[in-house]
């Protein structure tokens, strides 16, 4: 009994098997052909549905997530414009989570100046915002 397999390159491979073998090929071939015309029935499309107001509607805002990503590109564009030793600050307050008392501590300087170093950075910031 001769099988004959095509490729998904146009090949064609055709094999010489006995007739015991190749009736078990056959019957195999056939069951998984059934098994994936059975699956493709189960899948459906997104527009063959039947669309009934809120059913199918998306909570994401296109225009909002725009608004936020440009504000967030025009704030990091004001932040690289800052001294480094500026950045560096910003950083460890709201980014590291460190406390001004500690960077006070760190730096051998009073607390009042590093709160008043983050505030000349932040009007700084508002600034450049506007």
């Amino acid at each position: 009994m001769k099988i004959k397999y095509e490729y998904s390159k146009n090949e064609v491979v055709e094999i010489e098997v006995d007739e015991g073998l190749g009736a078990v090929i056959l019957e195999l071939d056939r069951q998984e052909y059934n098994v994936n015309q059975k699956e493709t029935r189960r899948h459906v499309l997104f527009s063959a549905l039947p669309y009934e107001g809120e059913l199918l509607a998306s909570d994401f805002n296109l225009e909002a997530q725009f608004i936020i990503s440009f504000e967030n590109e025009k704030l990091i564009n004001c932040i690289s414009q800052l001294l480094p030793k500026q950045q560096e600050l910003l950083k460890k307050v709201y980014f590291d989570g460190i406390s001004a008392s500690e960077i006070a501590r760190q730096e051998g300087v009073n607390k009042s100046s590093v709160h008043k170093r983050l505030q000349r950075i932040i009007e700084q910031l508002k600034k450049s915002l506007t």
